[in-house]
């Protein structure tokens, strides 16, 4: 989440309450298209014959690719094996990496931190991997319909389990792709191909554009051109998971460091950040997946991201961190990579933010007044099980970023015959903006809502709807707590053991 949301999706919300009409409206899609009369199985053997997805010679297979973007020059390693595949680039002296595993995208930062990637379309212009180089899963495909560039081609929608939602346009005459289409919220990332070449029986793109757009920023365009193929054996370990680098105290962390954290009148947590010897506030968000830096404080920003010489937060430094560049106000977010490595309170009564020694934290989930929520960090921020009696999901983001309660459109479809029987509408929708887009909702008031120490009845939630705005965000999980819930308890973090600890 979205991303990233950094990158990313951080989940730094920019509220707005704008009042607007429900709208019924059908999932985003490019324009242009016109019905056709073929058949989708027909168009995927054609794609399947020129993209050579059946030839066993290039089911493992090594390529070496050069990203351009002005004056930038960064050599990209490709090592495939069957579905399952890793990039790796080094970018300002340091080493970006994402892939494929078990069907699962995921990312790894230039600090080496990982986490799998759900429909994220944000902040990531080094991890454009297109889908088209890999094997496509009929099941997940649909035709929409055909258009022309000026050529004919059929248009086929791909929704994989877990990961973004692509527009292939199939070249009719050829049964290449020739170009692909993602959208979330303000952004559209649209890659073209050309200079196809012969691969054997394969018809395989040699080059290609990546126009990353963000409300009309073509900043992070990149220029992509393949050196080399190279088919053979790949190894498990060339699609392992890079090595994490963490925040890592001066001398050995003996008791518990209080960060002197300010807690605003909504509820968001500044701490202070050490830029290069420039000290500026920082968001703490439990939401976002990456460290989050306005480029005014950068040298050396480019592709939406820049190395650092020294982070420090406190005691906690990261020499040559990786950070992503983007516009905040003069500050930054700071997230998932600080809160790995260590447990994290987050005391909401008392307006502190301390971060505990391994005794202290040992005994704070040892506490009987400790209610003890498992976690999962997968994705870069914690999901969460929560429940509005029978409606219930795994997937609940908490949100130290977020002012307020949200189920997203995933759960809201999951569970409409209960929300429409027993939640009863609070006043009219809304516009809830984020810093990548937006989503509508729709407030109601539910019977009852649950998730570990918070319990209540008549709890007022924000339902995501159906919108016909642009920047629509498609937030991949069940929903979102946020402060309004989060800001009557004392809260720990432990990321590496997959838990967090809640105390009234």
């Amino acid at each position: 989440m979205p991303r990233r949301c950094a990158q990313t999706f951080a989940f730094v919300l920019v509220f707005a309450a704008v009042v607007a009409a429900r709208a019924h409206a059908a999932p985003w899609q490019p324009q242009g298209i016109a019905a056709t009369h073929a058949a989708l199985g027909d168009v995927l053997a054609a794609y399947a014959r020129a993209s050579g997805e059946n030839d066993a010679a290039l089911a493992q297979r090594r390529e070496r690719w050069t990203y351009r973007h002005g004056t930038l020059a960064v050599p990209v390693r490709l090592a495939v094996r069957g579905a399952a595949f890793r990039t790796s680039l080094v970018f300002d002296d340091l080493t970006y990496d994402a892939g494929k595993r078990d069907g699962r995208r995921w990312r790894g930062d230039g600090n080496g931190v990982v986490h799998f990637v759900d429909a994220d379309l944000q902040g990531d212009a080094l991890d454009r991997v297109p889908q088209s180089l890999f094997p496509l899963d009929p099941a997940t495909c649909t035709l929409v319909g055909e258009a022309r560039l000026p050529a004919p081609a059929w248009l086929v929608r791909v929704d994989p389990p877990g990961d973004k939602t692509t527009f292939l346009y199939v070249d009719q005459a050829t049964g290449s792709v020739v170009r692909e289409v993602e959208h979330d919220g303000k952004r559209t990332v649209t890659i073209a191909f050309d200079r196809f070449a012969s691969l054997g029986g394969a018809r395989r793109p040699r080059h290609w554009t990546i126009a990353d757009e963000d409300a009309g920023n073509v900043e992070n365009r990149i220029d992509v051109t393949v050196d080399a193929i190279e088919p053979g054996p790949v190894a498990a370990g060339d699609l392992a998971f890079p090595e994490r680098r963490l925040f890592a105290p001066g001398p050995p962390l003996a008791t518990t460091v209080d960060l002197h954290a300010r807690f605003a009148q909504n509820d968001d947590i500044d701490i202070d950040v050490d830029v290069d010897g420039l000290r500026r506030p920082f968001v703490l968000d439990t939401g976002t997946e990456s460290i989050a830096v306005d480029p005014v404080l950068l040298h050396n920003a480019a592709l939406e991201h820049a190395t650092v010489a020294r982070l420090a937060i406190g005691p906690f430094v990261l020499q040559q961190a990786s950070v992503l560049a983007y516009p905040f106000e003069g500050r930054g977010i700071i997230g998932y990579d600080f809160f790995l490595g260590r447990a994290v309170e987050v005391d909401y009564l008392r307006k502190r933010v301390l971060v505990l020694s391994a005794a202290d934290a040992a005994a704070a989930f040892a506490d009987p007044r400790t209610i003890v929520v498992a976690a999962n960090v997968d994705h870069g921020l914690p999901l969460v099980h929560a429940a509005f009696g029978p409606a219930a999901g795994d997937a609940f983001a908490v949100d130290t970023g977020s002012p307020h309660l949200y189920v997203m459109r995933p759960f809201v479809e999951r569970f409409a015959k209960e929300i429409d029987a027993h939640w009863t509408r609070d006043a009219a929708s809304y516009v809830a903006e984020y810093l990548e887009g937006g989503i509508e909702v729709q407030p109601y008031r539910a019977p009852s809502f649950a998730f570990g120490a918070a319990t209540g009845t008549d709890i007022v939630v924000g339902a995501q709807i159906p919108t016909t705005r642009t920047d629509d965000l498609a937030i991949p999980f069940d929903g979102i707590i946020g402060t309004d819930t989060l800001h009557d308890f004392d809260l720990i973090f432990d990321y590496d053991n997959g838990r967090m600890g809640m105390r009234r």
